[in-house]
């Protein structure tokens, strides 16, 4: 009854009432205000006050209105013209305490969740300032070093321990795509300044430095965000398939066996019916197969581009031997300079027992090819000229030639390396560029196109 005498003088008859609004105060008319308030069909649904028998209990404090007068002194008039058209059903009920409690547990929920989101946010951003060094001493790691650290740290928690071709759960995908747009979040202030013309006042013509989106960011980040969502999405397809997983059975069988044939037997073991998968599902694992393996193929190449920009750091540069027949080795080296051989058959003759081996090989050859990449930048901007020979000795190939064909042969037997040994871990080189790095896009980009594959 006291918010009834409070509200008199809003209830009389809007017929006796005659108030013109200025419209440069933007204050919507009467007749505008039904209009609005007509027109505004889930009032009681986004009011949430709204009680079952059809009474408007409280929408005071609202401020999500259809109207666009509840940003001024007549904010809640809205709210006051609803109640008004309702009050011959109502009549002298008033309840404000009428909220139903589900609404509260659930706005209570989805707060505190926020509030989580917040705090985890804060705690991993200070981490990261701080260069992962919690005494906050000067032992941390660059701003670079400690993002690239957080995405790999990320993408173990999540994707670590996967060992099934099955949906991932809802938890783990949000956490994925909130904390990683929290990491990948530098990159949306990252632009480069590009020299540009404007007209100016006086009608002459101005060079002025614009920003424009960093070019390697523009162009690879969109690409890895992609085939991020092709992975996430073949794995929520892995649903009614026809083959499944054991894995009590296959821990059980694994303790029987011997040592040789048990080394993961830990790992769920893939069944498949006793006639085997029907045609469709074998088509449809094959297909999918195929586009993880682009997908993969993609981001192995972005990873290596990126990596190929990175520099190498100077202390590195300055231990690593200057020729390249000292990085090679003799074994090595002969292999290299043998004539009429192909890059097959260098890998043959090299005799490569295990993937350490093949590890080793490719890091001399990384190291010999940067030597003579070195040498030949060198002879051609003039700073250590080609030594001629004497007169009386035959050299039909000089010697920027040699090394040329020797970085050529070296590039292509670096290439079938990899290309044969696809899982072997990151070089020395490459190690050394992300250790040492100190641009923020490259090791962004590069991190998040390693754990793509």
């Amino acid at each position: 009854m006291m918010m009834r005498r409070r509200l008199a003088c809003c209830t009389r008859d809007m017929r006796d009432i005659s108030i013109d609004f200025d419209e440069q105060e933007r204050i919507m008319t009467y007749n505008g205000l039904e209009s609005c308030i007509l027109n505004s069909n889930s009032f009681d649904n986004d009011s949430g006050t709204s009680r079952g028998d059809g009474c408007v209990t409280d929408s005071f404090d609202e401020d999500d209105s259809s109207c666009s007068s509840s940003t001024n002194a007549f904010g809640s008039f809205s709210s006051l013209w609803t109640i008004m058209k309702k009050d011959d059903q109502c009549q002298d009920e008033w309840n404000f305490s009428a909220t139903p409690r589900r609404s509260h547990v659930k706005e209570k929920a989805d707060y505190n969740s926020q509030f989580s989101d917040i705090d985890t946010m804060k705690e991993k951003f200070a981490k990261l300032l701080l260069g992962e060094d919690i005494t906050g001493g000067a032992k941390g790691v660059s701003t670079a070093l400690a993002l690239s650290n957080g995405i790999m740290n990320l993408a173990a928690s999540v994707f670590g321990e996967l060992w099934k071709l099955e949906p991932l759960p809802e938890e783990r995908k949000s956490k994925w795509r909130r904390e990683m747009d929290w990491l990948l979040s530098p990159t949306n202030y990252m632009v480069e300044l590009v020299p540009a013309k404007q007209n100016g006042t006086n009608g002459r013509m101005l060079e002025i430095m614009t920003p424009k989106a960093r070019a390697d960011i523009h162009m690879n980040l969109p690409a890895l965000r992609k085939l991020d969502s092709m992975l996430i999405e073949t794995l929520d397809s892995m649903t009614n398939t026809e083959f499944w997983y054991a894995e009590v059975g296959s821990r059980a069988e694994g303790r029987s066996r011997s040592a040789g044939q048990s080394k993961r037997w830990w790992l769920p073991s893939p069944q498949v019916p006793t006639v085997g998968l029907s045609e469709i599902e074998r088509k449809r694992l094959l297909h999918q197969g195929k586009v993880i393996y682009q997908v993969f193929k993609a981001a192995k190449a972005i990873n290596e581009n990126v990596l190929g920009e990175m520099p190498i750091p100077t202390t590195i540069k300055e231990a690593l031997p200057k020729s390249g027949k000292a990085s090679l080795g003799e074994e090595l080296y002969k292999i290299l300079t043998a004539e009429s051989i192909s890059a097959e058959e260098m890998i043959n003759f090299l005799n490569l027992k295990s993937e350490h081996s093949a590890l080793e090989a490719i890091n001399r050859l990384e190291a010999a090819i940067f030597a003579w990449k070195e040498k030949i930048t060198e002879q051609g901007n003039g700073k250590s000229p080609v030594r001629t020979s004497w007169s009386f000795i035959k050299d039909p190939i000089s010697e920027l030639d040699k090394r040329e064909s020797l970085l050529h042969k070296a590039e292509l037997l670096l290439l079938q390396l990899k290309s044969k040994y696809p899982n072997l871990p990151q070089t020395f080189l490459d190690v050394t560029k992300i250790q040492y790095g100190k641009d923020v896009g490259h090791l962004i980009l590069e991190a998040y196109s390693r754990v793509a594959f």
